[in-house]
């Protein structure tokens, strides 16, 4: 089944435009990093108010690196949806299976109706065989 080129162009984007979001994402990490040992190194010589500034900037960056997983969850999830539409049946294919299964209908290979009433049928027998059992347990 051929992949709809509209969707293997949007798949293609999603995933180039993921690839450089983990790459921020990886930068982030480090650059957090930095800023916390930066923290660390204020708060050991003694200055408050640089590692205060440091703190603020390693906030930051964490609250960027969250909005950032955020996007990344919601690029997967797009690129969920997009492997399902790729899969769903298109207007063909449905046609085609519809006229496939009138052919079958009226060869008389397939009844749909008649399937349905069987599993009514089978359903009622074991239920039927159930009460029976149910009355000799407690007839015993």
């Amino acid at each position: 089944m051929p992949i709809d080129p509209v969707i293997h162009a949007h798949m293609t984007y999603l995933v180039q435009k993921e690839k450089k979001a983990r790459e921020h994402a990886d930068g982030l990490e480090d650059e957090i990093e930095l800023w916390k040992k930066r923290v660390r190194l204020a708060e050991d010589k003694g200055m408050p108010d640089l590692a205060d500034e440091a703190r603020g900037r390693a906030r930051q960056l964490i609250a960027e690196r969250r909005e950032l997983e955020d996007k990344l969850d919601l690029m997967a999830t797009e690129k969920r949806m997009l492997v399902k539409e790729s899969r769903r049946p298109s207007g063909e294919e449905v046609a085609r299976a519809e006229a496939l299964l009138e052919r079958w209908k009226e060869s008389g290979l397939v009844d749909p109706d008649e399937a349905v009433l069987e599993r009514e049928f089978d359903e009622m027998e074991a239920e039927m065989a159930l009460e029976e059992f149910k009355k000799e347990a407690k007839g015993d």
